[in-house]
């Protein structure tokens, strides 16, 4: 585990591996992370096909940084069942899964600066994206989240503005599918960008 951003410890696989058990036994089986503690622990373990469970309610700052980065075996998703975010807390957390089909649900509401920036960035074998519940967008909260994703053809959002907090959706689309289904509020602006609605996308408003 990691005490910061500098001092981290990593897993190095070699086989196909499936990881089991819960991640939390780790931290003597509190419901909840630490700083940075599990930051990049299977980056570039790429004969990692199952991850072990994420039951924390309570993530805190950058505790699941790069924790798959570069896990091109991974298929699925553990689940995410946190509704407390903090900062970074999922960044680039399976950046490069290239294998990944399955995106796992995001049920926070609340949102934190940076907590899902590039969270699926370069997911090439990603469909959907999991629903964005969250009415209000803050600092780098999507910044580049799907980017490169190109098989994406369905995201499904919550909030009704663009934001004008730093890097709130910045090019958070570039590199989609060139078609697909944006479903949103209708009081969500229907402007068409890499960082907007992918364009040539149909809008679908609820």
């Amino acid at each position: 585990m990691s005490a910061d951003n500098s001092n981290k410890v990593a897993f190095v696989l070699s086989g196909y591996i499936s990881a089991s058990g819960n991640i939390q036994s780790m931290l003597n089986w509190i419901d909840e992370t630490k700083d940075y503690c599990f930051i990049r622990m299977f980056q570039n373990c790429i004969s990692l096909t199952t991850a072990p469970k994420l039951p924390a309610k309570t993530v805190a700052i950058s505790a699941y940084v790069g924790l798959f980065i570069g896990c091109t075996s991974l298929t699925a998703a553990p689940e995410l069942p946190a509704t407390t975010l903090a900062k970074f807390c999922y960044t680039q957390m399976f950046y490069q899964c290239t294998a990944l089909t399955t995106a796992p649900e995001l049920p926070a509401t609340t949102l934190d600066n940076g907590c899902y920036q590039q969270m699926f960035y370069q997911c090439t074998a990603l469909t959907t994206a999991p629903e964005l519940p969250a009415t209000t967008l803050v600092s780098d909260c999507y910044y580049q989240m799907f980017t490169y994703c190109s098989s994406l053809t369905s995201i499904n959002v919550n909030f009704t503005d663009w934001g004008s907090a730093n890097r709130v959706t910045t090019s958070w689309v570039f590199g989609v599918s060139s078609s697909g289904i944006f479903t949103k509020p209708s009081a969500l602006a229907e402007t068409y960008e890499r960082s907007k609605i992918p364009t040539g996308w149909t809008v679908v408003n609820k």
